[in-house]
Order: structure tokens, then C-alpha cells, then sequence
């Protein structure tokens, strides 16, 4: 590629980075009943920087409509209509968001903002693929890395995915997120790990670019392939490969007592820090009066 012709596309580029950055993110349209207005309260103060990432990741740059947000209580018909295990879900054709308070503390969400910002993306990314299909882990994936920090926790698990479970296709991880507790957990944080391994390796710009093919009617497979050159069979190859090769101090006998322990350890103080989170939130409800 000629040097001229490269500045141009790079230019092009951060100009379109840019304007991303400075888009105005959706307006959201809370509702709660009584005893969970003070937590709407709370949501509708989200810093707005984190919606504009999320838009950024997705290649949205413009708010669109409005987003109602409902907050559920946990014996509301909402609540019964999701998995007992899901904090939250969007309906994009709607533009609607419900979110379960007393569930938040359920791996893979933080907080209730990170559930707020999870369940706002999955609108982005529908909105930015015209609601084309999306595979389920590259929908969830992207979903958590737009509204989670990776932190320890995730660090934890991704461990224990890789040494007490085998590698899985694209289409087995899709279905993970259909089962319940540790397989939905499981396939979570591995369509998170799956999503930051193809940003670091084929650019941040990745997804978004992805979504536009998609958006103009291209199958995600050929979309993928087009901006990755890669295919989808050999970025499933090359990612656990990856997590084969960092993990290679593991010894061949998995069931070594070094190894269970140092995994126990890390699983036992990621459960401990959300442990005392989810009791210091809890306090902070009664205080404001609200029965979690």
C-alpha cells in the first residue's frame, strides 16, 4: 500500500474514531416501582462516558430512540419470565431493557451500572447490525467487554474453564448460554476471553466493522473473514491454542495439589471480594429503605 494512500485511510479512520467518542449516547427512560426508585436514581447518574465507549465498540454514532429501562422487583412477571441467573435482559426490537436488582450479584456483573451498560450494548449491537443475526458469544462478548473490567475474578474462571472443561466450537459456547449456574457462567466469561483475544489481535475497530458488513446483509461468517482475513474455524483453533500455550506451566496431571489449590485459592478470594460487595450494597439498600 502506497504511504499516501495509508495516511488517507488512517486519517479517515480517526476521524470516524472521533466522532464515535463525542456521539451523544441514547436517552434512557427509567421506570421502578416505589421501592426501587432511589436505584433508578442512582442509575440515571451513570457517567455517559461509558455508553459512548460502548457505542465506540459498536460503531453506533448516533443516539436513536430512547431506551426504557425497567427496573423489576424479583416477584414481578418480568422476573419470572428470565432465568433464575440473569440479572437482566434487552429486548432490541422493543428498545427495552429489565433489570432484576436483587440479581446483580450473580458473576458475570460487578454492579448494577455494569448491568446497566451490558444490557445497553446489546441494543448498540443490534442497532449497528439493523438487527441482523449476531452469534450469541459475540453478542454476549462484546456485552461484557463494553461494560466489564477484567479483572481477577474473570482471571479465576478462565482458569477453570480451561483446565475443567475441554475446548468447545463456536456453536458449543452458543449453546452453553442456554444451560443454567456454571455452564451460563462458563460460557461468559469465555465469549469475553474469545472477544478481547480478537480485539487484541485484529484492532479494536474489529466489531464495528463486523456490524456494518452484517447491517448491509452479509452472513457473519463472511463478515468476519472479510475483516479478520482469518476465518472463524481458524480463530477458534488459534484462541485455544492461546489459552493452551499461557497456561503451560499447568502440568499434565491437571489433578496435581498445587494446581487445585493455587485455582481454589484464586475462586475462593474472587468469591470473597463479591461476597463483601454484594453486603455492603445490601446495607446501603437499608439503609435507603428498600428490602433487597
Amino acid at each position: 500500500m502506497k504511504p499516501i494512500y495509508r495516511g488517507i485511510l488512517c486519517f479517515s479512520a480517526l476521524l470516524s474514531a472521533q466522532s464515535l467518542i463525542a456521539a451523544e449516547p441514547p436517552r434512557l427512560i427509567f421506570e421502578a416501582p416505589d421501592s426501587l426508585a432511589p436505584l433508578a436514581a442512582r442509575l440515571s447518574e451513570v457517567n455517559p462516558h461509558r455508553f459512548r465507549s460502548a457505542m465506540q465498540l459498536t460503531g453506533v454514532d448516533h443516539p436513536g430512540l430512547p431506551i426504557r429501562v425497567i427496573l423489576a422487583r424479583e416477584t414481578s412477571t418480568l422476573a419470572r419470565r428470565a432465568p433464575p441467573w440473569a440479572s437482566g435482559f434487552a429486548v432490541s426490537q422493543a428498545d427495552t431493557i429489565v433489570i432484576m436488582p436483587e440479581r446483580v450479584h450473580a458473576y458475570p456483573y460487578h454492579s448494577l451500572e455494569a448491568v446497566l451498560v451490558h444490557e445497553v450494548a446489546h441494543i448498540l449491537i443490534a442497532r449497528s447490525a439493523r438487527g441482523r443475526p449476531v452469534p450469541r458469544w459475540f453478542d454476549e462478548g462484546l456485552a461484557m467487554v463494553a461494560a466489564h473490567t477484567w479483572g481477577l475474578e474473570d482471571r479465576a474462571r478462565l482458569v477453570w474453564a480451561m483446565v475443567a472443561g475441554r475446548p468447545i466450537s463456536f456453536d458449543e459456547l452458543d449453546r452453553l448460554f442456554k444451560m443454567d449456574g456454571a455452564d451460563a457462567q462458563r460460557a461468559y466469561v469465555l465469549a469475553a476471553a474469545l472477544v478481547r483475544y480478537i480485539l487484541r489481535n485484529s484492532g479494536q475497530s474489529t466489531p464495528r466493522e463486523i456490524l456494518a458488513l452484517l447491517a448491509k446483509g452479509v452472513p457473519f461468517d463472511e463478515a468476519f473473514t472479510q475483516v479478520t482475513s482469518l476465518t472463524l474455524a481458524e480463530v477458534e483453533t488459534a484462541f485455544w491454542a492461546h489459552q493452551t500455550m499461557w497456561s503451560r506451566w499447568v502440568p499434565v496431571a491437571t489433578s496435581s495439589a498445587m494446581l487445585w489449590l493455587a485455582i481454589t485459592l484464586l475462586a475462593l478470594y474472587a468469591f470473597r471480594r463479591r461476597q463483601k460487595h454484594a453486603l455492603a450494597v445490601r446495607r446501603r439498600w437499608e439503609e435507603e429503605d428498600l428490602e433487597p
